[in-house]
């Protein structure tokens, strides 16, 4: 199975604090690879250095072969990196439909401002393309009937959904995405799971960060724990479940008591 992003030795310290130490990654293409771990594990600023909003202090980040170590944001989105916020970060006064076409900017704006201003048919024409796609695209991910609606007046969950629709605005190959299902109550974080995988049954690979369980076990097929900036196991959903320092660390003694559970009906079930 061919590699899309590995992760090499990364490091990230903030003065005296090492927030990531020695991280070592490697996410398969076609697969759904979760990050989790404890509060202050040091997995969103994991996320940050792959996508350039944090520069890492050591270490190599390499996405489709290529080193985007230390490279701006803007253009490992253009290399088909994309990335969707623990914090919303949508355009209150933009409607739906604008917040997209925002996401495909740096797409199709190739000449810079001056360009756009001076060169008047050609802008017109990018702008068309552009509502085009953001049309396609928020009929795809369910909210077509709110693109004229203003962010700021959206639900929680469907703003969540348009940040993931700007992200796909982008095209890309892989998506991070940062506690996607974070404030979701449970029929919202069940739809956001089917888009989730709507999307990576087109072809978009998915690395997350996620505190829910639920969610995690679920869709993934590779988990990654970090706790106090370190990997601490990596493996299958029911290779994570049953890690006795993984769930020392992060899942706890009553998850563990769940999971005995849950195998205890399965056996009874199963007898019957």
């Amino acid at each position: 199975m061919k590699t899309v992003l590995e992760i090499k030795n990364l490091t990230k310290r903030f003065e005296g604090l090492v927030a990531v130490k020695d991280v070592n990654i490697t996410v398969k293409e076609r697969q759904i690879h979760a990050l989790i771990g404890p509060n202050g594990a040091g997995k969103t600023t994991t996320l940050s250095m792959i996508n350039g909003t944090l520069e890492p202090t050591s270490g190599k980040i390499l996405f489709g072969g290529q080193d985007i170590t230390g490279m701006p944001a803007y253009k490992i989105a253009q290399k088909g990196l994309g990335r969707t916020f623990q914090n919303i970060k949508v355009f209150g006064s933009l409607t739906a439909l604008e917040n997209l076409m925002v996401g495909a900017m740096h797409n199709n704006n190739k000449g810079g401002v001056l360009r756009m201003l001076l060169c008047v048919k050609e802008t017109n024409a990018m702008e068309r393309t552009m509502r085009e796609q953001a049309l396609e695209v928020i009929n795809e991910i369910g909210i077509y009937r709110l693109k004229d609606e203003y962010a700021r007046n959206l639900p929680y969950g469907s703003q969540k959904v348009l940040e993931l629709g700007r992200a796909l605005m982008g095209k890309p190959k892989m998506i991070l995405l940062d506690e996607p299902a974070a404030g979701l109550n449970t029929s919202e974080r069940a739809e956001f799971v089917e888009i989730l995988e709507k999307m990576y049954e087109k072809g978009i690979d998915l690395f997350l960060i996620e505190h829910n369980m639920d969610v995690v076990m679920n869709i993934s097929h590779m988990i990654t724990v970090l706790n106090f900036g370190q990997k601490i196991a990596e493996g299958t959903p029911s290779q994570i479940q049953s890690n006795p320092e993984v769930i020392r660390a992060y899942l706890g003694n009553r998850y563990k008591t769940i999971r005995k559970t849950e195998e205890s009906r399965g056996n009874a079930n199963a007898g019957r």
